[in-house]
């Protein structure tokens, strides 16, 4: 696993994960894993390398993300690379306005936005809209700009709506071990998934509309 911050030896191991990304029931070649850490006074780190260098999209992207001692975001590195871009960015959240700061091919950009939840494009990022299940409205929520290679836009900040209803419980069992996970469906724009989580939030399984899917190939709870 890739880092963006290497874990330091304040740090306490929570969980760690690895999730294999597959379309219609076959390996892309895109892998993501996962390390959530416990740092101090009730801080956690939560970083993420989604490497799809050998999936046709020849995407590679890290975060490195801080979690305060209520679960909220506020802090976000990332780097990217891919589409003939190399990206390195950072989000900062204060109650709910969002600066974001970013390099793309050396030019420097800076933007702002205001929403009531954030998360980032990967399994785990999903993770991070559990708590908006339920809600009767949809939630106004950030996430980063991963679908365009136009400097100008890629991963910028993109501002949604967001809503999130549970769905069935469902087992899963990996490398032998059975897990019971909560399922949730999360719909934005015309985009649809749907997520299922390990009842201490870490990502099993994530559906996508279009055939592509993340299934857990390991998951080691400290």
């Amino acid at each position: 696993m890739r880092f963006i911050i290497h874990q330091q030896r304040y740090e306490k191991p929570i969980a760690a994960g690895q999730l294999r990304y597959e379309r219609d029931g076959q390996p892309t070649g895109a892998v993501e894993q996962f390390r959530m850490t416990a740092a101090v006074d009730g801080y956690r780190f939560l970083r993420v390398d989604l490497d799809a260098q050998q999936a046709p999209s020849r995407r590679s992207t890290l975060y490195h993300m801080t979690l305060n001692p209520d679960g909220r975001p506020e802090q976000l590195k990332y780097r990217f690379w891919g589409d003939g871009l190399e990206i390195s960015g950072t989000v900062v959240w204060e109650t709910e306005q969002l600066t974001a700061l970013r390099t793309v091919n050396g030019t420097d950009y800076e933007e702002e936005s205001n929403a009531s939840a954030f998360w980032f494009p990967s399994a785990a990022g999903l993770s991070l809209l559990r708590p908006l299940a339920g809600a009767d409205e949809p939630t106004s929520a950030v996430t980063l700009n991963q679908d365009t290679a136009v400097p100008e836009q890629a991963m910028a900040l993109y501002r949604t709506e967001v809503s999130v209803q549970e769905n069935e419980p469902y087992t899963f069992f990996v490398t032998g071990e059975s897990y019971d996970a909560c399922g949730y469906e999360i719909r934005w724009d015309e985009q649809a998934r749907r997520v299922w989580l390990h009842e201490n939030g870490w990502p099993l399984k994530v559906w996508r509309d279009d055939g592509l899917s993340a299934i857990s190939t390991q998951l080691v709870i400290y």
